[in-house]
């Protein structure tokens, strides 16, 4: 009697510690996600994003505005410009500047401060030997309006400081300076008699990486051809933040679209 009351004791007393364990256990993870769960949540809050449209600028007979796509985490996810059907009739005849202003939540969001769209009419060369024509620059500026505006003329001594190595794609030369834009930078690989239809060129002044400018052919733009394009990245960046990896061409039945995607934290 006395064998079977002890193991009665141990047997119950091992089942109550048991239960006791399971309790704490349950009680403690109450609450707290495991690391896959928490990584899934903040899939999710990537997967919901909001878009910041800036105010709408005469272009033409139409309109540009820029807009920005965020994730509800602060992920920039497309970053672009909109021009409608009519911003390509009523255009200038000579090289004129659009100043596009971001929403306050895009520059929150990126290193974008706003875009300058450049509207070359007699096109110009790309290193070496190339050549684009009549186009658009998209150039997404990294610096404030007041600050491009005070880029003087060529040729001020800013415009031949080039950025250390690295901090420019490898095989990129010069190409145009202009007036209160800075040096234009193009990958050197167009040569003559080759068409040219849409690029990334780079920007700097005084040495410092200001812009990132896809250029894109009015003839491209109007036909609404679609392209997604992984251009050149630097090896290094001089500040922190979302840069895009891909620029893209689309269009719909709201107007044309050149945009900046495929965000990585540098």
């Amino acid at each position: 009697m006395r064998l079977i009351t002890i193991c009665f004791w141990l047997v119950s007393s091992t089942v109550i510690f048991s239960s006791c364990k399971k309790e704490r256990e349950i009680e403690n993870n109450t609450n707290k996600p495991t690391v896959s769960e928490a990584a899934n949540a903040k899939a999710n809050q990537d997967l919901k994003f909001n878009t910041f449209k800036g105010p709408q600028i005469e272009v033409g007979a139409g309109y540009g505005r820029t807009f920005a796509t965020i994730s509800h985490t602060g992920v920039p996810q497309e970053v672009g410009v909109i021009l409608t059907e009519e911003a390509f009739t009523g255009l200038p005849t000579v090289n004129t500047i659009f100043s596009l202003p971001f929403h306050h939540k895009a520059i929150e969001a990126t290193l974008f401060e706003h875009v300058a769209l450049g509207l070359s009419v007699g096109g110009h060369g790309l290193p070496p030997s190339g050549f684009i024509g009549a186009h658009f620059d998209f150039r997404f500026f990294m610096m404030t309006e007041e600050e491009r505006l005070a880029i003087p003329a060529p040729p001020a001594p800013g415009f031949n400081v080039a950025p250390p190595a690295g901090y420019l794609p490898a095989n990129y030369a010069l190409n145009a300076p202009v007036a209160q834009i800075g040096r234009h930078w193009g990958e050197n690989i167009f040569t003559a008699g080759v068409i040219v239809n849409h690029t990334m060129i780079y920007g700097t002044w005084e040495g410092v990486f200001t812009f990132i400018n896809p250029i894109v052919t009015v003839s491209t733009l109007t036909n609404g051809a679609s392209q997604s394009v992984a251009y050149p990245q630097p090896q290094f960046f001089a500040e922190h933040g979302y840069y895009p990896t891909k620029y893209n061409i689309y269009a719909d039945n709201k107007g044309h679209y050149i945009t900046l995607s495929d965000f990585v934290w540098r």
